[in-house]
């Protein structure tokens, strides 16, 4: 024989009935009824999140449960706490179970006058459709809330990891391109380059590149010639055309220069672009 889904409520009422105020009264202690059947215990009014270990735990809803406007009270389940909150808006009653541990909440919204028709009386008298109202409360406000597990560190600890190894093991996963001048083979992607290959440009991507040339001109560094200063520049400059120690980039390739026999050729930054006129070189 099944148990009366009902058993229990009879008494729970009986206890406020004298108290009942308002339609969401009754409402209030229905809610309170289903949390008390599935392990719930009243340790007072209030929304103050910290236990002291001394709260008294009960069946009964506790003294001023409906002294104010809104509802506010403290519940106990397996040493968590949880805060059931009733805010009246209009003809509704909006309702929120709210688990302190980690700020888990779950919410109902009902309409009082759709479920509360009476304020005293049997069950079918004060809630017609209790039935109803019963599989929503428990889907929706309590399970939403119980049923969630609680999130740990160490449970999302475990499940990055999971990840990082399934990434790995991803026949489809593409490789990540090595720099230029590294071993693909070495998965030190930080890797210096070869003897065999000059170390230039490398301080333009590593500042921590230990003695190695970037890409700008340096006219103190070992591979400026001091002593040739128009080297690359066609038909090369006088001696002394440079002060020592000016900075100074060569017009061409090293090595460049008039061809045996022949004229060198004009600088062509002498002259102006095709079609280019702004009376400049008058």
């Amino acid at each position: 024989m099944s148990a009366d889904p009902l058993f229990g409520w009879d008494l729970t009422f009986k206890t406020v009935e004298k108290d009942v105020k308002r339609k969401s009264d009754v409402l209030v202690a229905f809610i309170h009824w289903n949390l008390t059947k599935r392990g719930f215990r009243s340790i007072g009014i209030g929304d103050e999140r910290t236990l002291t270990g001394e709260e008294e735990k009960t069946e009964l809803l506790p003294s001023g449960w409906n002294d104010k406007d809104n509802y506010t009270l403290r519940y106990l389940l397996e040493d968590k706490l949880y805060i059931l909150h009733g805010v009246s808006s209009d003809d509704n009653l909006i309702i929120n179970l709210l688990r302190s541990e980690d700020l888990t909440v779950s919410n109902v919204a009902v309409n009082i006058d759709d479920y509360i028709k009476a304020m005293k009386g049997s069950i079918d008298k004060l809630i017609p459709n209790h039935k109803e109202l019963m599989f929503n409360l428990k889907r929706d406000l309590i399970e939403t809330v119980t049923e969630r597990p609680t999130t740990t560190v160490q449970t999302q600890t475990t499940r990055d990891n999971t990840n990082d190894r399934r990434l790995e093991n991803d026949p489809l996963r593409v490789p990540p391109r090595p720099l230029p001048c590294v071993n693909p083979d070495n998965h030190d992607l930080w890797e210096l380059p070869s003897a065999q290959l000059p170390n230039v440009g490398r301080s333009d991507l590593d500042p921590f590149a230990p003695g190695a040339g970037g890409m700008i001109f340096n006219p103190f560094g070992p591979r400026r010639d001091v002593e040739n200063p128009g080297l690359g520049i066609p038909g090369g400059l006088p001696r002394g055309a440079v002060p020592p120690g000016a900075r100074f980039d060569p017009f061409g390739p090293p090595g460049a220069g008039p061809m045996p026999g022949r004229r060198p050729p004009p600088d062509a930054d002498h002259f102006p672009p095709p079609g280019f006129n702004d009376h400049m070189f008058m």
